[in-house]
């Protein structure tokens, strides 16, 4: 028989406090478990969830799991606030003022391990904190040490801190050519003289060691050996950094294309050395190598993908644009396909196609296309009928060209109708008149661009 969420906290943490020799009251395993619980089952989240938080746990390494526990319960910008409890515990080390979020400008001598966690993360007390990209990753470090600070010995405290600080995601080398961890190296070793801790350098070494392993497991799925499950977690932090996307059935077809718009465009400026990380042979060459490899084939492959998607999602703007506006896109390709329910959907009423030259049955692009990502989002299928019919009709030199004439249409210097007559009819015309069968209010306006009137 299978635990409940909380019940596997409260195992977690009582293994976890086991093995680090700590001993604590069966209300307080109660009290951090109901924590990690409320934080992290919010609505809004879809990624950063306690799914994601068990694929950390460690049973060998109560380090890497307490850290687990805690790296992701501050997300303020899908939470949009705390809840009650967290926010009790930081508001003493943080203030705001107009929206901006400071760290305090004193920290009582006695409060020796929010001190250290400031210098883990190199901030300083009084620094304005809304601009710091660690924002989420310090303040869940912050809610961890307040909660455990006080059983769980300062050294222990210090590595957990490391590793969420490692959390923070995609940084290069510094000018003179240090990785991150190897700035953490020289930052531990201050912090060790400073608050006269006992971490012989081996600890030091290990500690950082640790929180490598940490940090690459937290972006583990960029090294997905299929493409298909790395973009289940694209589709998953969708709708928490675009809120619109939180109800399905609702929001745009413009809102749906600059979703995918901002995630093509992170992908394409991410540089895939950044991804991953190493320090003093770990992971080995072979292995960092190899996840590399997979995060750069996967990344191409998902620029490749979402491509596909934008044009199809584009034209599909265009024509509602072009006959009375922007409009949901349920109205146009039908609502989300529902177990055991029988929907209305845009797909339906596309043309079977031969095969073009370049259609490829053994692609990863058409079976992505074809039989979707690994699994449904809430918010979209995990097939894409639409894109498959794009990618069917349109050569892929013409996909490029199309998207760049969309950039237009986009900043409003091509009107949709502009745009349409761009693109070759045998792609347009089919898509208008399915969309004339979809959306009866804009019928007569629609089947001007399908050729038929």
């Amino acid at each position: 028989m299978q635990f409940g969420t909380v019940q596997k906290l409260i195992s977690i943490f009582n293994q976890s406090f086991h093995e680090l020799g700590v001993s604590v009251s069966l209300e307080k395993l109660e009290d951090l478990s109901v924590t990690i619980h409320r934080a992290m089952t919010v609505q809004t989240r879809h990624f950063h969830t306690l799914e994601h938080v068990f694929t950390f746990v460690d049973p060998n390494n109560a380090i890497r799991s307490l850290a687990a526990l805690y790296h992701d319960i501050v997300y303020l910008q899908v939470d949009l606030g705390f809840s009650p409890p967290i926010w009790e515990l930081i508001s003493p080390y943080i203030r705001q003022e107009n929206g901006e979020f400071h760290m305090a400008e004193n920290i009582l001598p006695d409060d020796r391990n929010v001190a250290m966690t400031l210098e883990v993360f190199d901030l300083r007390p009084g620094q304005k904190l809304s601009s710091v990209t660690a924002l989420n990753e310090f303040l869940s470090a912050l809610v961890m040490i307040k909660q455990l600070g006080g059983f769980v010995p300062e050294k222990d405290l210090l590595g957990m801190s490391v590793c969420i600080e490692a959390t923070i995601p995609f940084r290069g080398s510094t000018a003179d050519g240090k990785s991150p961890f190897e700035v953490m190296e020289a930052r531990l070793a201050r912090i060790i003289k400073r608050y006269g801790l006992d971490l012989p350098d081996e600890e030091v070494v290990e500690t950082i060691k640790t929180a490598v392993i940490f940090a690459n497991k937290d972006i583990e799925n960029f090294a997905e050996s299929d493409p298909g499950r790395f973009l289940d977690n694209t589709w998953k932090l969708l709708p928490e950094t675009n809120a619109a996307l939180r109800l399905p059935d609702v929001y745009s077809l413009a809102t749906y294309r600059q979703a995918l718009q901002k995630m093509d465009a992170f992908f394409r400026n991410l540089d895939v050395n950044t991804v991953f990380s190493q320090y003093r042979g770990v992971p080995s060459d072979d292995d960092y190598n190899q996840m590399v490899q997979l995060a750069s084939n996967n990344l191409q492959i998902a620029c490749q993908y979402l491509g596909i998607k934008i044009l199809g999602i584009t034209i599909l703007e265009a024509l509602a644009k072009a006959t009375g506006g922007d409009a949901p896109l349920s109205l146009f390709m039908g609502d989300i396909p529902r177990e055991g329910i029988s929907i209305k959907r845009l797909e339906y009423y596309l043309p079977e196609l031969d095969d073009a030259p370049w259609v490829d049955h053994g692609s990863v692009i058409y079976q992505l296309l074809e039989s979707g990502r690994s699994s449904e989002a809430s918010f979209d299928m995990k097939n894409s009928p639409l894109s498959l019919f794009v990618y069917k009709t349109t050569p892929p030199e013409k996909i490029a060209y199309y998207l760049q004439r969309a950039q237009k249409f986009y900043k409003g210097t091509l009107s949709p109708a502009k745009f349409l007559q761009a693109i070759d009819p045998s792609i347009v015309q089919p898509i208008a008149r399915a969309s004339s069968i979809m959306v009866y209010t804009r019928r007569q306006a629609l089947l001007q661009y399908a050729g038929d009137e």
